[in-house]
C-alpha cells in the first residue's frame, strides 16, 4: 500500500486539489444540503492524505504550515471572526464560522499539498484546472437557466453555479487558466492546452465579467514577455497581442451577441464614470454611488472600521435596483470592492492586515526566477481587477488559494535564474 501511494502521489494530489476547488468554487456551501458534506469529504481526504505524507516525510509539512502565508491567513481569519461574532459597532448579522473555517482550512491544505509536490506543481494545477474548467461549464449549464435564452437568440450573461454568480465563475476560470497559459505560451505545450484555453476564454467572455475579461489581456502580455529573452520576439508577440486585442474589442462592440454579453458593460463603464448623476439602473452607476457613500462616511471610524460588512447595514446602502413583481425597489448591498469593503469594515487596521501579505509576496518575487515572476505577476494583476469589482476576502477560497500559490512559487524558486 505504501509503495502504491508513493507511486500514485501525483494522481492522488490532482484528485484532491480538483475535489477541494470544485466543491468550494462550483458547489459552494449554501444552495444544496449536500454542499457542505461534499466540501467536508474532500477536506477530510486532504487532511488524512497530508497526515500520511507527514508520517513519511516531515520537512514539507513544516514548510507548508510554519510560514508567513499561514500566519497571515489565520490572523486575518481571527479578525473576521472577532468582528463577525461580536458584531463590533454596526456589524452585519450574517457572519458564519463555517464559511470562515471552510475558506481558510482548505487553502492551508492546498498549500501543504503544493510543498509535497513542488517539482510537479504546474502539471498538477494545469490538469486540475482543466478538469475544473470543464466541470464548471457543465455545472453552469445544469444550474444557470439563462443559458436557455441563448437557444432563443437572446444573449445574456451566463455562467452562474451554486457557488456564485457569473462574476465568480469568470474570476475562477481566469485564475485556473494562469498555470495552463504558462504551459501553453512559455513551455509551448500547444497540443495539450490550447483546447482548454479556448474553452476557458469562452467561459470568461460568456460571464460578461469585466473583472476577468479585462485582466486576461494583461496576463497574456506577462506570459509573452516571459516566454522569451529575445527582445525582437517579445516585440513581435506583443504587437500580435495588441492587434488581436483590438480585433477582439471591435468584435465585442460590434457583433450583437458579444455586445449583449460584455460589450454594453464596457461601454457603460466609460459613460458611467464620467456621468454627473449616478444611474442606479447600471452596475457602474451603482458602484459610483457606493464610492460616494464610502467617501462621505469612511472617516467616521477610519482606524478600526464600522464592523463586519457594516456598509450593507447603513441606510445609504440601498442602491441596487430590485424588482418585486411590478414594483421596483432598492435593496441594501455591500460595497462590491475589496479595498473599500476592508477599509469600511475594519478600517486602516484591517486593510493592512489583509494586504501586507500579497504586497510582500510581490516584493519577494523579484528575488525569484522568471517562472515565479510570471505566475506571481499574473495572479496579482488579476486580483487587482477582481478586488476593484468585488469584495473577495470573506466568502471566497480563490484569493487565499491564489496568494498561497504565489507565495509557494516565490519560496520554491528563490535565488534561481532559470
Amino acid at each position: 500500500m505504501k509503495e502504491l501511494l508513493n507511486k500514485k502521489q501525483k494522481l492522488i494530489t490532482i484528485i484532491i486539489i480538483t475535489g477541494i476547488i470544485f466543491a468550494r468554487c462550483n458547489l459552494g456551501l449554501t444552495v444544496y444540503k449536500a454542499c457542505v458534506p461534499v466540501n467536508l469529504l474532500f477536506d477530510g481526504l486532504a487532511f488524512v492524505y497530508c497526515l500520511w505524507l507527514f508520517i513519511n516525510d516531515k520537512e514539507p509539512m513544516k514548510k507548508g504550515l510554519c510560514n508567513k502565508a499561514v500566519v497571515w491567513a489565520l490572523a486575518f481569519s481571527a479578525i473576521i471572526m472577532i468582528y463577525g461574532h461580536f458584531r463590533i459597532r454596526l456589524g452585519a448579522e450574517y457572519f458564519s464560522r463555517m464559511i470562515t473555517i471552510l475558506t481558510v482550512v482548505p487553502a492551508i491544505l492546498l498549500l501543504v499539498l503544493m510543498f509535497y509536490n513542488k517539482d510537479d506543481i504546474l502539471d498538477i494545477l494545469s490538469i486540475s484546472g482543466t478538469v475544473i474548467i470543464i466541470t464548471t461549464l457543465i455545472v453552469s449549464l445544469c444550474f444557470d437557466t439563462e443559458w436557455s435564452e441563448w437557444l432563443d437568440g437572446m444573449y445574456s450573461r451566463v455562467g452562474a453555479t451554486p457557488a456564485g454568480g457569473v462574476i465568480d465563475t469568470g474570476n475562477l476560470v481566469l485564475i485556473l487558466l494562469i498555470p495552463i497559459l504558462y504551459q501553453l505560451i512559455v513551455l509551448k505545450k500547444v497540443k495539450q492546452y490550447l483546447w482548454i484555453t479556448i474553452i476557458g476564454l469562452f467561459e470568461i467572455i460568456a460571464t460578461g465579467a469585466k473583472s476577468s475579461v479585462l485582466p486576461i489581456v494583461f496576463v497574456f502580455a506577462i506570459m509573452i514577455v516571459g516566454a522569451s529573452d529575445d527582445k525582437r520576439v517579445i516585440r513581435r508577440n506583443l504587437i500580435i497581442l495588441l492587434v488581436l486585442a483590438i480585433i477582439a474589442f471591435t468584435a465585442i462592440m460590434v457583433i450583437p451577441p458579444l455586445y449583449g454579453v460584455i460589450g454594453y458593460r464596457i461601454a457603460e463603464l466609460f459613460t458611467g464614470v464620467v456621468a454627473e448623476e449616478y444611474d442606479l439602473h447600471t452596475s457602474t452607476g451603482q458602484r459610483m454611488a457606493m464610492m460616494a457613500a464610502f467617501k462621505e462616511h469612511f472617516m467616521e471610524y477610519p482606524i478600526f472600521g464600522h464592523g463586519f460588512y457594516a456598509f450593507k447595514e447603513m441606510p445609504y446602502s440601498a442602491i441596487e435596483e430590485f424588482r418585486q413583481g411590478t414594483e421596483i425597489t432598492y435593496r441594501h448591498i455591500q460595497i462590491h470592492m475589496n479595498f473599500c469593503e476592508l477599509l469600511f469594515s475594519y478600517g486602516i487596521f484591517g486593510f493592512i492586515a489583509y494586504y501586507w501579505f500579497p504586497v510582500l509576496t510581490i516584493v519577494n518575487s523579484f528575488k525569484a526566477n522568471k517562472k515565479a515572476k510570471i505566475i506571481v505577476f499574473s495572479i496579482m494583476i488579476s486580483f487587482l481587477f477582481m478586488d476593484l469589482g468585488l469584495d473577495m476576502y470573506y466568502r471566497y477560497l480563490l484569493p487565499y488559494y491564489s496568494y498561497f500559490l504565489a507565495y509557494f512559487m516565490v519560496e520554491t524558486n528563490k535565488n534561481e535564474r532559470a
